[in-house]
């Protein structure tokens, strides 16, 4: 651990540069998503596929941790094999030897452990950094976003949870359905999909309002409440995993509804270092312990992909038409700001990777998924723009 401490400030400098430098170029050339591509770049560079894989010892020294104790497993396993071999050589019978093994494989399991402990008390800075940076994302998105009217608390109450409970419910039903994934890894999954906007767009309030008067407030409204129950669902996965820690690794999903209170304000400086630097950085830092040659599956990434919009937008659809007063193309126009949770996907997902409840496979599903979500935007504008043209 004191190692790693020593090392954190290279680490984070390495978190935010690296990635920042990758989302400027990307965004001269005027790439969608070029914020959330960026961190893809830096944390696969800065993870263990390739910076792993050229320094080794570096890089788990600076972002994996725990080295003291790998150095003792590997000690242990040399030994361990010397003493098979010893025992051989001398002609020790074979059932003395199934227990010699019995014995190892106990002794080696128990280290092995002590060793994933090790690591991850050592990436404690990594996902100090993650929540001090999701913080400051929260707050830009809370205080760039106007919206005026009124909107009816049971309308919002009613969008809302639906909103967030037919991505989460499917997800969850589905995948425990067709795998053995533990449950907390799935309910984590689905809570990523489940998290709602809690900012919007310029054009996204333009079409909501376009829908029906105040419809920016009502749509930003349900798009919290969204996240407030997907933010239950991850609390409730993590606690699975983690007890009574879950309040310290999530406090930003805590802090959030005491942001949503200060006045909005246009702080050009917060929004500049928010899409340059928080948003890359939070990708890559959510990547750098994954090596994708490894843990990527395309299944999580189809169905995550497949439902990460449709059900947001389906989820809305259900709670405006529940309430009834609205011609269902006006309740499908309203709802398109719901999709728009790219942002909110990548926060949530960064805060269940480092709190451990998300597996490698599901942590570059609901990534991509995130990719996927900001790289589709202008397709919603267009079906705004045509559906209020009509």
């Amino acid at each position: 651990m004191q190692d790693l401490l020593i090392n954190s400030p290279v680490q984070h400098a390495l978190l935010l540069f690296i990635p920042l430098v990758f989302a400027f170029i990307l965004k001269q050339t005027k790439i969608r998503g070029w914020a959330m591509l960026g961190g893809v770049i830096g944390g696969i560079l800065l993870g263990p596929a390739i910076f792993g894989s050229v320094a080794p010892t570096y890089w788990e020294g600076l972002f994996q941790g725990g080295t003291v104790t790998h150095e003792k497993v590997i000690r242990l396993q040399r030994q361990q094999e010397a003493d098979i071999l010893a025992a051989t050589t001398l002609g020790v019978d074979e059932t003395s030897i199934l227990h010699l093994r019995a014995n190892h494989h106990y002794d080696l399991t128990v280290l092995q452990e002590t060793w994933k402990v090790a690591q991850w008390e050592d990436q404690r800075t990594i996902r100090y950094y993650l929540m001090l940076l999701v913080i400051v994302i929260l707050l830009s998105g809370s205080m760039r976003c106007k919206a005026k009217g009124t909107a009816p608390a049971a309308m919002s109450l009613s969008v809302g949870v639906w909103a967030a409970l037919i991505p989460s419910g499917i997800t969850t039903l589905f995948l425990f359905w067709v795998t053995s994934m533990e449950l907390p890894a799935i309910i984590a999954l689905g809570a990523c999909l489940g998290a709602g906007p809690w900012t919007l767009a310029s054009w996204e309030r333009t079409a909501a309002d376009a829908a029906e008067p105040s419809g920016a407030l009502l749509m930003l409204r349900c798009g919290r409440i969204a996240w407030l129950i997907a933010g239950a669902i991850a609390m409730y996965a993590v606690w699975q995993t983690q007890g009574a820690m879950t309040l310290v690794w999530l406090l930003p999903l805590l802090v959030l509804p005491f942001l949503w209170l200060i006045p909005s304000r246009d702080w050009h400086w917060l929004r500049i270092f928010t899409d340059y630097c928080a948003i890359p950085s939070v990708m890559a830092a959510s990547l750098v312990l994954i090596n994708p040659l490894e843990h990527l599956q395309f299944w999580p990434i189809l169905f995550v992909i497949l439902f990460c919009a449709d059900a947001r937008w389906l989820g809305g659809i259900i709670g405006l038409g529940l309430l009834g007063g609205r011609k269902s193309i006006d309740s499908m126009r309203l709802a398109i700001p719901l999709v728009d949770a790219g942002v909110s996907q990548l926060c949530m997902a960064a805060l269940l990777i480092g709190a451990g409840a998300l597996p490698p496979s599901f942590s570059i599903a609901a990534l991509i998924g995130a990719i996927f979500l900001e790289y589709t935007a202008p397709i919603r504008l267009r079906m705004s723009i045509h559906n209020s043209s009509e």
